[in-house]
């Protein structure tokens, strides 16, 4: 938990973007692999910036515990919950 999940949450979605996308640009890749490594780094350092310590509080839905998750996209959250396995949801227990 914590800002490290929202930061693999945004570098697993970005980085497969990237490394699809990025060909139709340039063959080299050095220049793909920094630019995987940008996406990265830019998404531990948005993930540590907007932080707030009452998502820990707030649940798995991406959002923080005041809001309610209303400040994250329907869609986001879908992307998210599809990605979260092994958070203690085994077998269908979700609820």
């Amino acid at each position: 938990k914590g800002f490290e999940k929202k930061a693999l949450d945004i570098a697993f979605v970005g980085t497969p973007a990237v490394s699809l996308l990025a060909p139709v640009a340039t063959k080299d890749t050095v220049a793909i692999w920094l630019v995987n490594f940008a996406v990265v780094v830019g998404a531990y350092g948005f993930a540590y910036l907007t932080y707030n310590q009452d998502q820990e509080e707030g649940g798995d839905d991406g959002g923080s515990s005041s809001d309610g998750g209303k400040n994250t996209p329907s869609w986001l959250k879908f992307v998210y919950k599809s990605l979260d396995f092994g958070s203690g949801r085994e077998r269908g227990a979700r609820s």
